[in-house]
């Protein structure tokens, strides 16, 4: 395999028989060019879908540990993990070499931090399927910020069907807020709005400043700096709110939490490379109508593993 740049600075994998035989007698793609492409992009949805589920799972887990309400410490220990599966990578590839700037990766950190912080302090204010949901409304603001980050242009379709999943996502969200959810507050909604907008904003910035420069970072790299940058952040964020005590208190009365975060963290680690490999390959809107469909079947198995009270509103 190997790596060509087309014109617009977006970079894609081709066979290199593709490569050699580029495009027929009309100059028109090749269709093996297209099969190959097509593949590509079907084993990093199927991939990253599958470790999703198995992240979901876990993490769902950790929060019905008894007392558990520690989104800070679970945001720590899961950039910490990050950061070592991210050096374990590039030991293993002998890949040390850094394209990016340490200030863009100290940067975007901060909002990829934020928003995984926002995220977990909400979960103590709604159910989990809840924020799975609405996380999946992510697609739009990462269109609009995308339009104004990369210059991206969407049709007026586009942004019908996007309306159509927030109306989706607004009638499931009732069905929380109208009783059948034994844990539903506007706080948590707030929160997860804000974990929204950093995820946004961090998906494409990650494309602009790591992927779309002359040499492109790897997924290593970027897991490797951000997640380290990521986990120094939310640790201060930890010694600031005082909870860094209390988690680590409850986290020795409940010795499995932590094996449990770490575990979903390694899935985790394996999601966000083939996504990050999505945005580097296809763009971050493709990354994000991944995630979304993703969490449809993670909204499934969470009811099936979990069993929580239904409303005809979920379906």
């Amino acid at each position: 395999m190997v790596k060509e740049k087309s014109e617009d600075n977006a970079y894609v994998i081709v066979a290199r028989a593709d490569v050699e035989s580029g495009a027929d007698s009309a100059g028109k793609p090749s269709s093996k060019a297209a099969r190959s492409q097509t593949a590509f992009f079907m084993a990093l949805a199927i991939g990253s879908i599958a470790s999703a589920l198995g992240f979901s799972t876990l993490q769902e887990k950790v929060f019905n540990i008894d007392g558990f309400t520690y989104g800070g410490w679970m945001t720590f220990i899961t950039y910490l993990t990050f950061s070592a599966c991210g050096l374990a990578e590039s030991a293993a590839t002998r890949s040390f070499k850094r394209n990016a700037a340490l200030r863009d990766y100290a940067g975007v950190s901060l909002l990829a931090m934020g928003g995984a912080y926002f995220t977990n302090w909400a979960l103590n204010y709604l159910n989990y399927t809840t924020r799975i949901v609405f996380k999946s409304c992510r697609v739009l603001p990462v269109m609009a910020f995308r339009s104004l980050v990369v210059g991206q242009r969407y049709s007026a379709l586009q942004y019908c069907a996007g309306l159509l999943l927030v109306a989706g996502i607004t009638l499931f969200t009732a069905g929380d807020a109208a009783g059948g959810a034994p844990n539903f507050s506007g706080i948590g909604v707030g929160l997860i709005g804000l974990a929204l907008v950093c995820d946004a904003l961090t998906a494409n910035l990650e494309e602009r400043q790591f992927f779309r420069i002359r040499t492109p970072a790897s997924h290593a790299e970027v897991m490797t700096y951000l997640s380290l940058f990521a986990a120094a952040e939310s640790f201060v964020v930890l010694c600031i709110s005082g909870e860094l005590g209390r988690a680590l208190t409850h986290s020795l009365q409940h010795r499995e939490t932590v094996p449990f975060i770490c575990a979903f963290s390694v899935l985790g680690y394996v999601t966000v490379c083939l996504i990050l490999l999505l945005i580097k390959h296809f763009g971050a809107t493709n990354a994000e109508v991944v995630k979304s469909m993703r969490k449809v079947c993670q909204v499934v198995l969470s009811f099936v593993v979990f069993p929580k009270p239904m409303s005809w509103k979920y379906l």
